[in-house]
This record gives structure tokens, C-alpha cells and sequence, in this order.
């Protein structure tokens, strides 16, 4: 390896350092669309769930219309025969089943009245919800623009820095390259790193005797024994 490996290595690495600061600046805006998806999903939800609930309430009361006309219709033909009774029996008999059906429509009437009175406040409960659903569109709007807006800088920033990385590492001899990568994908963080006062600087291990000098001319970059990291010395001037 010559000088100009190292160069051209260390520039690499250079380029890496700058795109895994962009990723971070991305990667950083993440949350904050996320917050606003979960803000706007909770307000979906809710017109949702109202939605469902004011439907099966609905449902309910066209049953409970049919049944209270078919009671009503019932009680009617009740009161005709007890008017039309001639004989105390059928007249005893007409007046129980007109007393059946007058309590089963008070019942049903009172409970068409309450489930009248919970369609009125689902019906309130999801307009209200529906008001807070377009609110939140509208409060989101600039927010996601602007994310949206930063994001596009981001990523056209993250394509020109690895562009001029792929440029920088065709300076690279292709074994080289192969080996900071691999180590370079490991860490996620600085693979060549250089040797300081005979030691690495990753993990502190002691450069053994029989490599100190070789790697003094500035022409060799060897792995760490300990950590794995590839490791450069400057040429003594």
C-alpha cells in the first residue's frame, strides 16, 4: 500500500462520515411525521368508531320502529274486538291483550325516546369529530410541507454525498476497499483509524513490537488484533 491508498481511503471514509450525518438528519425527521400520523390517525379513528356507533344505533331503531308498528297494529285490533265483544269472556279476553299491548308500546315508546336521545348526541359526537378531523388536516398542512420540504433537501444532499463517495473510492484499490467496507459495515462508525502512542485508538490494545515498525513507514494498514478496526500510522517526518 502506498501513501496514496491512504489518501485516498481516508477521503472515503471522510465522504462516510458526512453520509451517516445526513442519514441522521433524515432519520431525525421520522418522529416528527410520525407524531403527526398518530395525531391524525386518533382523529380518524374517532369519526370512525362514531361512525360504527351511530350506524348500529340507527339499525337498532328501524327495529324498534317495526316492532312498535306491529305492536301498534296489534293494540288497535285489540281495542276493535274488545268494541266488537258481545260476550263478557271475549270481552275479558280483548281487554287483556289491549292491556299487554298498551304496556308493551309504553315500553317500547320509552325506549324509542332514549335510544332517540342517543342517536341525537352520536349524531353531535360526530360532527364534532368530523370538525377536528378537517382542524387537524388543516393544522398539519404547513407542518408536513415542511417536512416534506426538508426531506427532498436531505435526500439530494445523501445522493450528491455518495456520489462523490462512489467517485473517491475508485481511488481505492479493490481488495482495500473490500476490507474497510466490510469493517465500515460492522461499526456504523469510523473503520480506519489511526495509531496513537503505539496503540489503537478504537480500543486502547497495544500495537505488537514486531508490527510497530512496519507500520511506522505510513505504507501498511493492518487490523486491530482486538477490535477488528484497520489501523494507519502517519510516516515519521
Amino acid at each position: 500500500m502506498g501513501h496514496g491508498d491512504l489518501e485516498a481511503l481516508l477521503a472515503v471514509q471522510a465522504h462516510d462520515d458526512r453520509i451517516r450525518d445526513i442519514e441522521a438528519r433524515r432519520d431525525a425527521l421520522a418522529p416528527r411525521l410520525s407524531l403527526l400520523d398518530a395525531t391524525q390517525k386518533r382523529a380518524v379513528e374517532e369519526v370512525a368508531r362514531t361512525e360504527a356507533a351511530l350506524e348500529r344505533e340507527l339499525t337498532r331503531q328501524r327495529v324498534l320502529d317495526r316492532r312498535l308498528a306491529e305492536t301498534r297494529a296489534l293494540h288497535e285490533h285489540a281495542a276493535a274486538a274488545l268494541a266488537a265483544a258481545e260476550r263478557l269472556q271475549d270481552a275479558t279476553e280483548a281487554a287483556a291483550r289491549v292491556e299487554a299491548t298498551r304496556r308493551a308500546l309504553a315500553d317500547g315508546e320509552s325506549e324509542a325516546l332514549t335510544m332517540a336521545r342517543r342517536v341525537t348526541d352520536l349524531r353531535t359526537a360526530l360532527s364534532a369529530h368530523r370538525e377536528v378531523l378537517a382542524q387537524v388536516s388543516v393544522d398539519q398542512g404547513a407542518a408536513r410541507d415542511e417536512l416534506e420540504r426538508q426531506r427532498a433537501g436531505i435526500d439530494a444532499e445523501l445522493a450528491t454525498e455518495r456520489a462523490r463517495r462512489q467517485l473517491a473510492s475508485s481511488a481505492v484499490t479493490v481488495g482495500l476497499l473490500a476490507k474497510y467496507e466490510r469493517v465500515a459495515s460492522r461499526r456504523r462508525t469510523a473503520a480506519l483509524i489511526e495509531v496513537r502512542g503505539n496503540c489503537c485508538s478504537a480500543c486502547d490494545t497495544a500495537i505488537p513490537l514486531q508490527r510497530r515498525a512496519i507500520m511506522s513507514t505510513g505504507t501498511v494498514i493492518e487490523p486491530c488484533e482486538e477490535c477488528g478496526v484497520l489501523l494507519y500510522q502517519r510516516a515519521s517526518a
